[in-house]
């Protein structure tokens, strides 16, 4: 179903409304002549099914609601995340200050080449759904000159530890990330909801309204809502897809206003 986070928002969501409010009102047409000879064209019965549709309804929009709500944190998690990678990035770039030259410029270098890696790689195949590992190869290269590096003043002591420090946090950061990619709800989930919609329908069916307008009209009404949550979920659903979704904004600005600025700063 990934093909639907190649629509903008707002058409997805009215894509989505118009087929449930017409499956639900196509459905209500269809098996309208059948109700009618099982309950006589009577609504006796409707206090009956009134029962049944309350606690159907409860238990079904407690779900969904729980649902959408786990997306939504899902969410905010991940964006959590890209912004503890972005200044965990930051922070070791500033660490790279207590290295002597020439180390400094070749691990600013190489964090630098990271940090347009993340932006110009990574976010792209993010969004098809693809976790590329050339960001560890990176990652790998900058450990290595580090280790390397033996710091003999005291201050380049304290300097090379806090950055490994740092290098630790980003590395974490960064297959957290990677990890989250693949995230979204799993297949059992969005069969209890589709599923549970369709009974939900059916429900409202067994209600026998004589008038077919005002029917059709409350039946509508129940599938659009039903369709803004089942929407909203699925928007929601994979972080790094469709237009609501995570960007690389905090690396950008990291990128521009850390890295390139104290560059231009400290050309002569």
């Amino acid at each position: 179903m990934y093909w639907i986070y190649d629509f903008p928002n707002w058409m997805l969501g009215v894509l989505t409304v118009a087929a449930f409010v017409g499956i639900s009102i196509v459905g209500l047409l269809i098996t309208r002549p059948f109700v009618r000879r099982l309950l006589n064209a009577s609504s006796v019965h409707n206090d009956v099914v009134s029962y049944i549709f309350a606690g159907v309804g409860v238990f079904y929009g407690l779900a969904l609601g729980l649902i959408a709500v786990a997306t939504w944190s899902d969410y905010t998690d991940v964006d959590g995340q890209i912004s503890l990678e972005a200044a965990a990035v930051a922070e070791l770039y500033r660490d790279f200050d207590g290295y002597p030259e020439p180390t400094r410029n070749h691990l600013e270098d190489k964090l630098r080449a990271y940090t347009q890696d993340v932006i110009a790689k990574d976010w792209p195949a993010h969004r098809v759904g693809i976790a590329p590992e050339d960001g560890t190869l990176l990652l790998d290269a900058l450990e290595n000159e580090m280790m390397t590096f033996e710091p003999t003043k005291e201050r380049e002591k304290v300097a090379h530890a806090e950055a490994l420090s740092s290098l630790d946090a980003v590395i974490r950061q960064q297959r957290l990330r990677l990890q989250s990619v693949g995230g979204g709800l799993p297949a059992s989930l969005w069969s209890v909801v589709l599923i549970g919609a369709w009974l939900t329908f059916g429900l409202t069916y067994l209600f026998w309204v004589e008038n077919l307008r005002l029917h059709l009209i409350l039946v509508g009404l129940l599938a659009t809502f039903i369709g803004l949550l089942v929407f909203l979920t699925a928007a929601m659903d994979n972080p790094f897809r469709g237009e609501f979704s995570v960007t690389p904004d905090a690396f950008q600005q990291v990128l521009d206003k850390v890295m390139n600025s104290t560059a231009t700063s400290k050309t002569p």
